[in-house]
């Protein structure tokens, strides 16, 4: 777009220029809808822009450039973590060799927690590339996901089910497993916000997988299934460890955790939980659980290997 300018005459406003005012303006009206001061919002919060390493210029010399030129009537981000780019099977993406994979396609296939969790750990903070790989995501969806997270939940919550119909029961005389198991409970917001803060996101939700492992293999010390056993405390405090798990994980996979909510038989939307009680203690005895059922479905190799054989056709 031509510059209006006598002394600018033959320059042109590059196409981002506009982009960096739409943050702003887009963001305010859609506030303003919603019935909040748009502007004081936008002052009053934490501004993150996540970008591509190919836009720092822009992000960083021309977007704070025109803030200053409107006197800082909105304030500047706060933070720019930038990344690298995206690359296919270790290749450059091109639609136009049609080596890359539609978004809507994927969607088709699978769910979109899937590429959340598999994007989120394959992304360090740093400005790497990063390659997404067919047999690496199945892998990690399969043994991560599932096999960890899925697994885990699954467990407590059926178990949970199938000895005490659904009903949480009591805890006491913590041995030292329980205790330890307490106080990873107790201790999760203290060792997640930090690294959430700092936009290490791929540390983070790979601290969760860690929570997730350790109940699992405490768990599986337990036994509770073993007759004479005495379970109550394992059962307590498994259930209460989804519970973290379920708003820990929100910001990485929304619909999933809202999921563990429902079977959680919590009440209203997991998102409207504060971040700080994931260390709590929350569901008490005798609370009833709802329906537990297999959070994902496996991703089975064969397609992933069709799937890699349209590439590039």
């Amino acid at each position: 777009m031509p510059i209006p300018l006598e002394e600018a005459k033959g320059k042109v406003f590059y196409g981002w220029f506009d982009n960096h005012l739409a943050y702003i303006s887009s963001s305010i009206k859609f506030l303003n809808e919603k019935g909040l001061d748009g502007k004081q919002f936008w002052n009053d919060a934490d501004i993150y822009h996540f970008i591509g390493k190919d836009i720092v210029y822009h992000h960083y010399l021309f977007l704070p450039a025109m803030r200053i030129g409107i006197k800082k009537e909105y304030k500047l981000p706060d933070y720019i973590p930038t990344r690298g780019h995206l690359m296919l099977q270790s290749k450059k993406i091109s639609k136009s060799r049609n080596w890359y994979i539609g978004l809507k396609d994927f969607l088709v296939l699978y769910p979109a927690d899937y590429l959340r969790f598999y994007l989120t750990l394959i992304t360090p903070y740093s400005q790497d590339d990063l390659n997404f790989d067919w047999d690496e995501f199945a892998a990690r969806i399969n043994s991560e996901l599932i096999g960890n997270i899925g697994n885990f939940v699954n467990r407590a919550l059926g178990f949970t089910h199938k000895i005490l119909l659904g009903t949480v029961p009591s805890s006491s005389n913590l041995d030292s497993a329980d205790k330890d198991a307490q106080d990873k409970i107790t201790q999760l917001t203290r060792e997640l916000t930090p690294l959430m803060e700092e936009n290490s996101l791929d540390k983070a939700l790979k601290k969760i997988l860690e929570f997730s492992a350790n109940f699992n293999q405490y768990f599986q010390k337990k036994e509770p299934w073993k007759s004479g056993n005495d379970n109550e405390n394992c059962i307590f405090l498994s259930v209460n460890a989804v519970r973290s798990m379920a708003i820990a994980l929100f910001p990485f996979l929304p619909e999933s955790s809202q999921r563990i909510w429902s079977q959680l038989n919590m009440n209203g939307n997991v998102s409207a939980q504060h971040w700080s009680s994931i260390s709590e203690i929350a569901i008490k005895a005798g609370h009833k659980i709802g329906e537990a059922s297999p959070l994902f479905k496996k991703v089975e190799m064969v397609d992933i290997e069709t799937y890699k054989s349209r590439l590039g056709k």
